[in-house]
């Protein structure tokens, strides 16, 4: 009769976990550090140490100043866990937004300024949706009605970016250049004018009523200054007397629109609340108007 075969556990050899328990573990703070030992280096003493405190004996504790707790209500929790979702995305609450808007001049800082602006006509979108759009034209209603939600996640993006400005501005700073040797055929470098500041002149304009100029500095916030948007080919039949040949324009270079898909949702968004800001206050002169 053939013996029972012993259970998988017993088949396993006690060193089976023998190569995890004698690895090294990285970045173990002792002694009240905040960094390895090794991690700063004297080359006077020529010894090793703690960056965080230049001490180099390696069994002592830290000697480096703590950095004091801030107080609750201190603009330093402003990134704390709790306002950050699980991907570690800045939450944007569109609770208790303005319930007027304030003036240009009142805001030294653009992103300020421009993030009030995007607060206020939500809120007044919110608003005018739970009122189903009384008083406005059919044609804003069709326009505005389904474009709230996706509107407001993508204004998300622009209120993240405003709290770091860096953010707004992704254009392209060079141009690919081909072994040509005429130089009208490589594309320019044509330099984008500051995200923010052209938002704040798009927001600006309309809170002062004049939607036209609004509308126009949102064609330059997307369409830019280019000369040419795509790379033009022509070519030249054989039959001359110069034989067959290809003349070539490359593209100039894009800008933030261009690059970032991210951006064109918020700037698609920010165009529907200066749409929505002259349906509430349209400006007298119909010429400063724009239609939809």
């Amino acid at each position: 009769m053939a013996e029972a075969s012993p259970p998988a556990a017993d088949l396993q050899p006690s060193g089976a976990r023998l190569l995890e328990s004698t690895l090294y573990k990285e970045d173990v703070f002792t002694n009240e550090h905040t960094s390895v030992w090794g991690s700063f280096y004297d080359p006077e003493t020529k010894r090793w140490g703690y960056g965080c405190c230049k001490v180099m004996e390696k069994q002592s504790k830290c000697t480096a100043e703590k950095a004091p707790e801030p107080e609750p209500n201190s603009s330093d929790l402003d990134n704390s866990p709790e306002s950050l979702g699980p991907d570690e995305v800045e939450i944007i609450d569109w609770n208790n937004p303005p319930a007027e808007l304030r003036p240009r001049g009142s805001f030294k800082a653009p992103t300020a300024w421009v993030e009030h602006y995007v607060r206020h006509y939500v809120g007044e979108w919110q608003r005018k949706a739970e009122d189903g759009y009384a008083g406005f034209p059919d044609l804003a209603v069709t326009t505005l009605k389904p474009l709230l939600k996706p509107s407001m996640e993508a204004l998300e993006i622009l209120i993240r970016r405003l709290h770091n400005p860096r953010e707004l501005d992704r254009s392209e700073k060079t141009v690919r250049r081909g072994r040509e040797t005429r130089a009208g055929m490589e594309g320019r470098v044509q330099e984008e004018r500051s995200v923010l500041e052209q938002l704040d002149d798009i927001t600006s304009n309309s809170a002062s009523l004049d939607y036209l100029a609004a509308r126009a500095g949102y064609m330059k916030l997307t369409l830019g200054n280019k000369t040419w948007n795509n790379t033009f080919v022509a070519h030249v039949a054989a039959c001359t007397m110069k034989g067959a040949r290809e003349y070539r324009r490359n593209r100039d270079n894009y800008n933030t629109y261009d690059m970032d898909p991210d951006s064109q949702k918020y700037m698609h968004a920010l165009l529907k609340l200066v749409q929505l800001a002259q349906c509430l206050k349209p400006n007298p002169d119909q010429s400063k108007n724009c239609v939809f």
